[in-house]
């Protein structure tokens, strides 16, 4: 009896011993900050076959902006095309044939940069229509005459980025359709909305009615931070101007939101070392997706990599290093220059994407997140927000890794137009999801758009 009462008891104190032992790793596990807190580790075979299948980042050449675009752009269209040949992504195939005759080696030595970027073909596309179809495609294209020929035979321009794996179909007839006025006036619909959702605004009060990061917010005259309520990563701030208005706003009040969104990384950083890779999403209006009509951007620090597409160009950037010791974000602006696709501010460049996700893309590198970088954005957002009356826009950014050497991307952003703000349709459908994107905009046509404002808004920065 005392035997098996001896033996209860050492068993009773084991399994004591072991609740507790249980509950104290439960306890750093889930107590532990995220900064401190250690992957679980991979068999060694896993981890071999990892960095066999992803490649490790090599330390790449710095990213160096076009001298001067216009120099450049001069000098192609004299050197390397025939006089006078217009640049159109219509036409694009051709300028590529010209291209490749020129017995200048510059030239062949910055077709061989295109080509080892970008893949184009164009493709013809013949249809019949039926005799009763005809008056309602007539009446689709305002009864022009020559539009409507074009119809029979049309183009497809197909242009691909091997390393970004990007794909954009253009179908130049599409782009110059007459655009239909929208059933209600986009101005009329966005003061009402501004005017219906200022009084139950919470980042307008958003000291009371938004969440704080446990190290607290950042703010300043313009813009304020928040932490997202329902996070999407542990470091996932909400970076929102003081003001309700989405679109009106002054480059003072832009530069401070741009600004804020350095202060925060920089803060977040230092509360959370390892992590280092800095991301920004901004959406306008409910069109876009936006949640709140109040202008508010989204911020990611990873400790591990970019978040997505960001970390999808850095990969193909890596590839291409690996093929030509050159840096990819430099050579794609400076093709892009060439061509005639780009305008320069100081250190910045913004350039018409020939791989649009939508429409009107525009992509603005800078070597920092600076204020050259953020005021070439300020021009871009300016022309189409006043310039085009484009209401609904989404602008993706990453800024360089805080630390490190290896595998240094520059500054940029990527930003597209969303349609009518009052159009119930999606401007996204199953083939940007899952196939390919169509734009109907021609890059060329973005690049003047984008020259133009920055010529004119120049001196609000002097």
């Amino acid at each position: 009896m005392r035997y098996r009462m001896k033996g209860f008891l050492k068993d009773k104190w084991v399994i004591c011993v072991a609740g507790v032992c249980a509950f104290m790793v439960l306890y750093l596990l889930y107590s532990t900050p995220w900064s401190s807190q250690k992957v679980v580790s991979s068999p060694p075979e896993f981890e071999t076959y990892v960095r066999r299948f992803s490649g490790d980042y090599d330390v790449w050449p710095a990213y160096q902006a076009p001298a001067n675009e216009q120099l450049e752009q001069a000098w192609f269209q004299k050197t390397c095309l025939p006089s006078k040949m217009e640049l159109s992504i219509e036409n694009l195939s051709e300028v590529l044939s010209h291209w490749g005759m020129s017995s200048n080696k510059e030239c062949r030595e910055l077709l061989v940069k295109f080509r080892t970027l970008y893949k184009v073909s164009t493709r013809n596309a013949s249809v019949i229509l039926p005799k009763p179809f005809q008056e309602k495609v007539r009446k689709w294209l305002g009864y022009n005459k020559d539009l409507f020929q074009e119809v029979y035979h049309q183009d497809i321009i197909h242009v691909i980025n091997y390393f970004t794996r990007e794909h954009t179909i253009f179908n130049p007839l599409r782009d110059k359709r007459p655009v239909s006025p929208p059933d209600q006036p986009e101005a009329k619909y966005f003061d009402q909305l501004i005017q219906n959702t200022a009084p139950t605004c919470d980042f307008c009060r958003f000291k009371d009615y938004t969440a704080e990061h446990t190290f607290l917010r950042v703010e300043n005259e313009h813009a304020f931070s928040a932490s997202n309520t329902f996070k999407m990563d542990t470091l996932h701030a909400l970076l929102a101007m003081k003001q309700h208005d989405p679109l009106r706003w002054s480059p003072e009040t832009f530069m401070g939101l741009m600004d804020l969104t350095l202060t925060w990384f920089h803060k977040a950083h230092k509360s959370f070392p390892s992590a280092r890779f800095p991301s920004v999403i901004w959406d306008v209006l409910p069109k876009c997706g936006a949640s709140q009509v109040h202008p508010h951007l989204h911020g990611f620090l990873d400790p591990e990599r970019y978040h997505g597409v960001v970390e999808s160009w850095r990969r193909g950037a890596q590839d291409y290093y690996s093929i030509s010791g050159a840096n990819f974000y430099t050579d794609m602006a400076n093709v892009s220059a060439t061509l005639g696709l780009a305008v320069t501010h100081r250190s910045a460049t913004a350039f018409a994407s020939l791989v649009p996700r939508k429409d009107h893309e525009v992509v603005i590198m800078a070597p920092a997140a600076n204020n050259d970088f953020f005021e070439m954005v300020y021009f871009v957002l300016r022309a189409f927000v006043e310039d085009q009356g484009k209401y609904c826009f989404s602008m993706g950014m990453a800024y360089p890794a805080l630390e490190g050497e290896e595998a240094v991307i520059p500054a940029y952003a990527r930003v597209i137009t969303r349609g009518v703000v009052t159009d119930i349709r999606a401007d996204m459908s199953s083939l940007e999801l899952f196939t390919a994107t169509n734009v109907n905009i021609d890059p060329f046509k973005v690049a003047k758009l984008i020259k133009k404002s920055a010529e004119e808004r120049r001196s609000k920065f002097r």
